[in-house]
């Protein structure tokens, strides 16, 4: 979908040269005399690296038409990972090297969001919090504040963290998904 320069907003997700772009800042000069200038602060959304795009007044550029669906992840088979779309039943496998990021916080049955451009998912975006069982954890030694309060716990999906002191074997636990740290 064409789009003109001065109507990109923050988030719009751009096609340039191919690669997807999200627009994270704009910045507006205009002189006296000349035309407009619109700087886009922008981050591709596949290799995660930035770029500052330039544009004169009236540029036409290609908005991309990325979806965002919700979804659910259902389990995984080898270096494949199935996500099923909750509207559809659409079914989607995803090769890991794709989404190695999240990997690691992926369980069965969890809810998230995938991104999905050209009929290929290409990012999965996880919940703000996420509710693991703790596996297994060191017992905690009334009195024992070396560690400020926290011990190391290996979760459910085999995810390492700290958690406060006071949690044991097969409680439940929220971590935070942006900072990894229990909520």
């Amino acid at each position: 979908m064409k789009i003109d320069c001065s109507n990109v907003k923050r988030g719009t997700i751009l096609n340039v040269d191919g690669k997807l772009m999200k627009v994270l800042d704009i910045s507006h000069t205009h002189t006296w005399r000349g035309s407009a200038t619109y700087t886009f602060k922008s981050k591709n959304i596949i290799d995660w690296w930035n770029l500052n795009l330039t544009y004169k007044s009236g540029t036409t550029l290609e908005q991309a038409d990325v979806a965002t669906q919700n979804a659910v992840f259902l389990y995984q088979a080898w270096e494949s990972f199935s996500f099923m779309l909750n509207d559809t039943s659409e079914m989607f496998e995803i090769d890991q090297e794709d989404i190695d990021d999240v990997i690691p916080y992926l369980k069965e049955n969890l809810d998230c969001f995938l991104m999905i451009y050209q009929d290929n998912v290409i990012w999965v975006i996880l919940p703000s919090v996420i509710e693991y069982t703790i596996a297994d954890t060191v017992p905690w030694v009334k009195g024992d504040r070396a560690q400020a309060g926290k011990k190391p716990a290996t979760l459910d999906n085999g995810l390492e963290i700290q958690v406060p002191l006071h949690l044991e074997i097969w409680a439940t636990v929220r971590v935070n998904t942006s900072t990894w740290e229990t909520a």
